[in-house]
């Protein structure tokens, strides 16, 4: 195995698995407690949008999900997804995915794994 595909598959035990579908690692940083990995969507549309005539017009605001901690630091991801200019219907649009749990800021694999614990445990270190 090459060292670029190992080290993807360690990335893929990391990160849930549709981020790595939909979004490119673009950047990473380190910065006291936290590592921040950057995404930005592929240059894909959705099933859903394809069939229309679309120009792409960058990237909406990043959204910051918190994701499990690594080697006691904590993980957000900056993640940015694409926006088109539909010239037809004269409309913006983006695709749509379902990466964070309901009303959190969480991976939805971080925040089940989070209801989990029992109330009383402090929420300190990586996991606060």
């Amino acid at each position: 195995m090459q060292d670029s595909q190992m080290l993807l598959e360690v990335v893929r035990l990391i990160l849930p698995e549709e981020f790595l579908t939909y979004f490119k690692i673009t950047k990473v940083t380190k910065v006291k407690d936290v590592i921040t990995i950057f995404m930005d969507e592929f240059d894909t549309l959705s099933a859903e949008l394809k069939g229309h005539k679309v120009e792409s017009k960058g990237f909406l605001a990043p959204i910051t999900i918190q994701d499990f901690p690594v080697r006691f630091k904590k993980v957000t991801l900056k993640v940015r997804r694409r926006k088109w200019y539909d010239s037809t219907t004269k409309e913006y649009l983006s695709n749509k995915y379902d990466l964070l749990a309901k009303r959190t800021h969480y991976s939805k694999e971080f925040a089940a794994f989070l209801k989990e614990l029992p109330r009383d445990i402090p929420r300190i270190g990586p996991l606060s």
